[in-house]
């Protein structure tokens, strides 16, 4: 069984606790065969990516790995269609192997954690907005997969009312962002945040019978304790929607993993 997480935050992400090295070494705990730690990039955040720094720092723990688990240097790349030239300069900083392209805000917006909605209606009408700027995130494409898909659905249980899943409701959304997808050779993320809502196996489903083939699995953990978190559920899920294999990476390069 191929066990990979490959959406993990160190202490360079802002949300972040632990380095590299207890990263790595929760990974070997929980029985991993690969770990990408993917901090943080957005462009709608003030500050600068400490990537050279950050690099600088990995290095070190890659060459000196003897646990096993392939260790990989990757990016969670927020909002890139804020600013195409920052996100085409970030993705140049660092020889990343694996890079996710997340959707936390709308153009215009907060980020969806602080978003606070009158009614389920008021949350459904920023939704079309949400679909038309992943299209547009994925016509630039310079990303591996797209993160955590039900990202505007994760907070929503704090406004009196819960979004479970993104279907029935959006499945002409779905439908056409994935053929998009399976086009452009983009693949998916099943996400596990620990915070976060299930992901709904239909939904990968629905990406498997429009052509897709990659998909990952991560904990989004942000803290070592949480490393691994979530992946055989993960696996189940895939193997549910119709995946006989994940994809790994390196170098930006993918391959395919019988699970």
């Amino acid at each position: 069984m191929f066990l990979a997480d490959y959406h993990t935050h160190s202490l360079y992400s802002s949300d972040g606790h632990d380095g590299f090295a207890e990263l790595l070494d929760a990974a070997q705990k929980a029985g991993l065969d690969e770990l990408c730690v993917t901090d943080h990039c957005d462009m709608g955040a003030a500050e600068p990516f400490p990537a050279e720094e950050r690099h600088g720092a990995f290095e070190p723990i890659r060459a000196g790995n003897r646990t096993g688990v392939k260790l990989l240097l990757g990016i969670e790349l927020g909002e890139p269609i804020f600013d195409l030239a920052r996100a085409e300069a970030a993705l140049a900083q660092a020889p990343y192997d694996f890079v996710i392209g997340s959707h936390h805000a709308l153009k215009g917006e907060r980020d969806f954690y602080y978003m606070r909605y009158a009614s389920e209606e008021d949350f459904h009408r920023m939704m079309p907005r949400y679909f038309a700027e992943l299209r547009e995130m994925a016509e630039w494409g310079r990303f591996d997969v797209l993160g955590h898909i039900e990202y505007p659905l994760r907070y929503t249980g704090r406004d009196g009312f819960t979004v479970p899943s993104l279907l029935p409701r959006y499945e002409d959304e779905l439908r056409d962002l994935f053929r998009f997808f399976a086009h452009k050779g983009l693949g998916v993320e099943v996400n596990f945040r620990k915070s976060g809502i299930k992901p709904d196996p239909a939904v990968y489903a629905l990406y498997r019978q429009c052509g897709g083939e990659s998909i990952t699995i991560g904990s989004d953990a942000h803290r070592a304790a949480d490393v691994g978190r979530g992946l055989t559920d993960g696996l189940e899920l895939c193997r549910a929607a119709g995946f006989t294999h994940m994809a790994a990476f390196e170098q930006r390069r993918v391959r395919y993993e019988k699970i």
